[in-house]
């Protein structure tokens, strides 16, 4: 989930203070990024039911759990959060619908590796997005990141020319533009809550999966064991992997945040590797090695300018 992690643009407002719970955000937002590394794994896991309807099962539990963590959160404010959202959160809820559509149409079309490598471009690309739109300065170190970025993704891209990969490659450079809109709506509209965003942007792209399921005549009917990994996807890796990132992010600077999240890009791989045996190409490890030493020295370089150290 990278719309949670930017860390690129270089904003004038105060840092707020460390709390001494450190130790235990790092954990759990290292733990969130642990649950979402889990996404490609559980869509490889699914047998026979087609990508609409799996966007649709899917966005339909990750819509539901999310609106009884909300409901949990907030209680009797539940819907005044939704009346708050204003524009930006409706396009940063648009922008949800449409990466996680676009996120499970890539993973079907090429390797796991090369979809979740490419998510960590987001938090760079939204820097680049925050210039256009926001007028925000952008540090020269990430400028140099920037830069990487841009190489590590043409890499992966050319290993999957001359084969049907290409598309999948394409359709998850889109998605990652996709997350950059939502980190940018998300700082244009500084108070917009992220959950009310997620249940709309969620209840936006299961209806229109669901339309277009309905309209290729598949309809909404699949089998156990795949509604079942559907479920996995919408309401354990995404909903818990954000409840634990909601508990930790606010004990933690951003500048680490990035690279704690950098763990879903780690093991996203790693999973359908050791468990499928499904390895990518070589342009993959040298792209995206490529593009996660760039974020990880735009991090580095982040907490070393904006923070002090931890007080635990």
């Amino acid at each position: 989930m990278p719309f949670a992690t930017d860390t690129t643009a270089d904003v004038d407002r105060p840092d707020p203070p460390r709390p001494e719970n450190y130790a235990r955000g790092l954990v759990l937002v290292a733990a969130a990024g642990m649950f979402w590394s889990l996404g490609g794994l559980f869509f490889r896991m699914i047998e026979a039911a087609e990508v609409w309807q799996i966007v649709a099962w899917r966005t339909f539990f990750l819509a539901a759990s999310m609106a009884v963590l909300l409901g949990w959160r907030y209680g009797a404010e539940t819907v005044s959060t939704f009346r708050k959202m204003g524009l930006w959160g409706l396009v940063a809820a648009v922008a949800m619908a449409a990466a996680n559509t676009l996120f499970m149409w890539s993973l079907e079309h090429t390797y796991v590796a090369n979809t979740v490598l490419m998510l960590a471009a987001a938090p760079v690309l939204s820097a680049v997005l925050g210039r256009i739109l926001l007028r925000e300065s952008i540090r020269p170190a990430t400028a140099v990141a920037m830069a990487g970025v841009a190489v590590g993704v043409a890499v992966m891209v050319s290993g999957g020319l001359g084969t049907d990969r290409w598309i999948g490659d394409v359709l998850a450079v889109v998605m990652v533009i996709a997350f950059a809109v939502i980190v940018v709506a998300v700082r244009a509209g500084r108070d917009v809550e992220m959950l009310p965003c997620i249940v709309l942007g969620g209840s936006i792209a299961c209806v229109f999966a669901t339309a277009m399921a309905l309209v290729e005549g598949h309809g909404l009917g699949v089998a156990g064991d795949d509604l079942f990994w559907c479920a996995m996807m919408g309401a354990v890796q995404m909903t818990c992997g954000m409840a634990l990132f909601v508990a930790g992010a606010k004990h933690v600077p951003a500048g680490e945040l990035a690279l704690l999240s950098l763990t879903e890009v780690i093991f996203g791989p790693v999973w359908v590797w050791a468990l499928l045996d499904e390895i990518p190409v070589e342009a993959t490890f040298w792209g995206g090695g490529i593009v996660f030493a760039a974020i990880a020295f735009n991090a580095v370089t982040g907490i070393r300018r904006k923070h002090p150290p931890p007080r635990v």
